[in-house]
């Protein structure tokens, strides 16, 4: 009885292991989106979220009120440094790979609001 229940918590834990390691793309989008993480405190109240839609797309969840009542120098600078961090994050991730990055910034009801694009 002790032998069988022993197999049964080596058998538990070995379930627990591997269902709880990560796979490399996790790994990857996870650092992605901490890389992401200090947008969100500089640009509080209008940065929102991050989410990653395939391989090559980041989405960013904007407050739409205050989208639209931020000056267009600051939503500028924002499109840009959401870009830029985009990209070395993804670079970071594939390296020496080249692609075409995207980043869509929606609404709380996924409606777009802006996107930008670059090369990599």
């Amino acid at each position: 009885m002790n032998e069988l229940r022993r197999a049964g918590y080596a058998l538990l834990a070995a379930f627990l292991t591997a269902c709880s390691s990560s796979t490399p793309q996790q790994r990857a989008d996870q650092a992605a989106i901490a890389a992401m993480a200090p947008l969100k405190r500089q640009y509080s109240g209008l940065v929102m979220g991050f989410d990653l839609r395939g391989p090559s797309t980041l989405v960013i969840s904007v407050d739409l009120q205050a989208y639209i009542d931020t000056d267009d120098d600051t939503l500028r600078a924002m499109k840009r440094d959401a870009l830029t961090r985009w990209r070395s994050a993804w670079a970071a991730a594939h390296p020496h790979q080249h692609g075409i990055l995207h980043v869509r910034f929606i609404d709380f009801v996924g409606h777009k609001v802006a996107s930008e694009t670059t090369k990599v």
